[in-house]
């Protein structure tokens, strides 16, 4: 009878196991305030290799939206890091002391300068805070970055296909993965994602053997640090103390890039177009990669390397469907692996004799079993392949996949584009010093619609908008779109720039009552404006009487159709 008892209370005991366990398999765990302190949620946040903490007020739209992402960003990558949340609208929630201090004053740091504002913390050092845009796609993006810093190299030609979709390389050539060096490095690739989120400019590391390959002298010394810029110049750090430090690193890169910002291809706005002209003539090209065009915008290869992604990522989501929900994570160990006191706060497993009962046995060599077959040893030598592992790389990837392109893939298509560029312009046949070459930016269409609008330039569902701008010759020229685009076309038309005989587009029409730098405001509609969170509104006040005001007024009206965005509002007020 002893014997029968025993299997049932196992039985249940099981059955409570695994009723406990289902519902927590789509659970988000999210440490908030309201509902726990600040100090609580940040001494959490400290205990985690990986913390995100999202500082937002609940009576802003754009954060509460943002607020939605995050929670379906936390829903996939909580087994990573911590995810926190905290109004700092509510009363309960003190947000002082989020903001590390200014160099040289004193104090703790202060409340977050917008709604919303990401602050992470990896490991117990570095700090630093998201400056991308918020949607679902460019944060699941960061987050890669974050888990995945540097790009490994094994040879020149991984390096030249890593620098074929990024404006420029940071090469870090040393010897071990223990070297003091590669911390130092690691430290300054991740604080480098603060500066820049979408990481155009990747940094690379390359060890050992593969390094002095690379170098192309067996005897050379490491560690060293190359930067390799966009017009293929080879810059080397040199250290004064002979020891890398992660601020050091960080000040020579940006020092070395700070000239190359006009040769680069990340981040296409109008405000680049603008900073480009004032040095080169720059062809614009506004891309909806969205539609279903986008395969004769990128080109054969890119088209391809999108549709396979595209294609992969479809049958990894329909394979995902049919796993079962109860499948192991190996950022989790089961609950029995901790003291039962520590269970949220124990960063290391800790065995527990008086839980090892026989239920507890089956979760724990079920789960161990799980794990070493993670390790490629351990599997048959024909297959050494790791496949929940490659699964779970795969499901970051899709995660941040978008249809609309990758700033890596727009890269990509601003170099293709600046190669045909360069050609077209050394067999021109007037080859001559004000031919110069083209600079190339690509921007969002969709976003930067009102930029195109005041520019006097039609949009087209299924078209890309082309453009040039020389400002030196103050003329703009438009490439036709009456035929769907191609590369054949676009070649003519550069063709046709470097001989001369594209006609200029001239806008004569007065600029439309609905542009926001010709309404005429009054008080209450200034001061509305002045209240829109996230933006900067640049204000002209001027008299009609005045002659100054009326030559201002022109100037005004010429920057703001320049260098509207949707971020920046020019307003003007009489």
């Amino acid at each position: 009878m002893k014997i029968i008892a025993y299997l049932v209370l196992l039985a249940l005991s099981v059955g409570q196991l695994n009723a406990s366990r289902s519902p927590k398999s789509d659970q988000v765990i999210i440490g908030e305030c309201p509902g726990r302190s600040v100090p609580q949620i940040r001494a959490e946040a400290a205990e985690s290799e990986i913390s995100l903490l999202f500082y937002y007020v609940s009576w802003a739209s754009e954060a509460r939206q943002a607020r939605l992402v995050y929670n379906g960003l936390a829903h996939y990558y909580q087994e990573y890091a911590f995810f926190g949340a905290i109004d700092c609208w509510h009363l309960q929630c003190n947000c002082s002391r989020t903001l590390m201090p200014a160099p040289g004053v004193v104090g703790a740091g202060g409340y977050p300068d917008k709604w919303p504002t990401l602050v992470v913390r990896y490991g117990q050092k570095q700090m630093l805070q998201y400056q991308g845009a918020w949607s679902f796609e460019e944060l699941a993006r960061f987050i890669n970055h974050l888990l995945h810093p540097l790009d490994r190299a094994h040879s020149s030609q991984e390096l030249a296909a890593i620098r074929k979709h990024s404006d420029a390389v940071v090469l870090g050539l040393i010897d071990s993965p223990d070297d003091r060096a590669f911390k130092r490095y690691l430290a300054a690739g991740l604080r480098w994602l603060e500066l820049d989120p979408e990481r155009n400019i990747r940094f690379t590391v390359s060890f050992g053997s593969s390094a002095h390959k690379m170098l192309k002298a067996p005897n050379s010394r490491l560690p060293q640090l190359i930067v390799i810029d966009s017009r293929n110049g080879v810059h080397t750090f040199t250290s004064t103390s002979g020891d890398w430090k992660t601020m050091d690193i960080l000040r020579w890169v940006r020092n070395t890039l700070k000239n190359m910002s006009l040769f680069s291809n990340g981040y296409g706005t109008p405000m680049t177009i603008a900073m480009k002209a004032r040095h080169v003539p720059v062809l614009a090209m506004g891309v909806r990669m969205n539609h279903y065009h986008h395969a004769s915008v990128m080109g054969e290869e890119m088209a391809t390397a999108q549709k396979k992604q595209s294609k992969g990522c479809e049958d990894y989501w329909n394979t995902s469907e049919e796993q079962p929900n109860d499948s192991f994570s190996l950022m989790q160990f089961p609950k029995e692996l901790f003291w039962e006191t520590d269970q949220a706060q124990s960063c290391h497993p800790t065995w527990r004799k008086s839980q090892a009962t026989l239920a507890n046995y089956y979760r724990i060599n079920s789960y161990l079993n799980h794990v070493w077959r993670q390790y490629a040893h351990s599997n048959h030598l024909r297959n050494r392949k790791v496949p929940l592992l490659l699964r779970l790389h795969s499901r970051n990837l899709c995660l941040a996949h978008s249809q609309h392109g990758t700033p890596a893939m727009k890269i990509g298509i601003a170099k293709m584009v600046t190669k045909y560029g360069q050609l077209i312009w050394q067999h021109s046949a007037e080859h001559a010093a004000h031919n110069r070459s083209l600079g190339v930016v690509i921007f969002d269409s969709v976003k930067y619609r009102d930029y195109l609008h005041q520019l006097g330039i039609p949009q087209h569902h299924h078209q890309v908008q082309v453009f040039i701008v020389d400002a030196a010759e103050e003329s703009m020229y438009v490439m036709p779109q009456q035929h769907t685009f191609s590369y054949v076309a676009l070649k003519d038309f550069i063709r046709q720039f470097y001989a001369r005989t594209l006609p200029r587009t001239h806008k004569n029409a007065p600029a439309t009552m609905n542009s926001g730098y010709s309404r005429k405001y009054n008080r209450q509609m200034l001061l509305k404006a002045l209240q829109q969170p996230n933006a900067t509104n640049v204000v002209f006040m001027h008299r009609p009487d005045c002659a100054l005001s009326g030559v201002l007024s022109q100037a005004f009206l010429q920057v703001s159709a320049l260098l509207s965005s949707a971020e920046v509002h020019f307003v003007s007020f009489r």
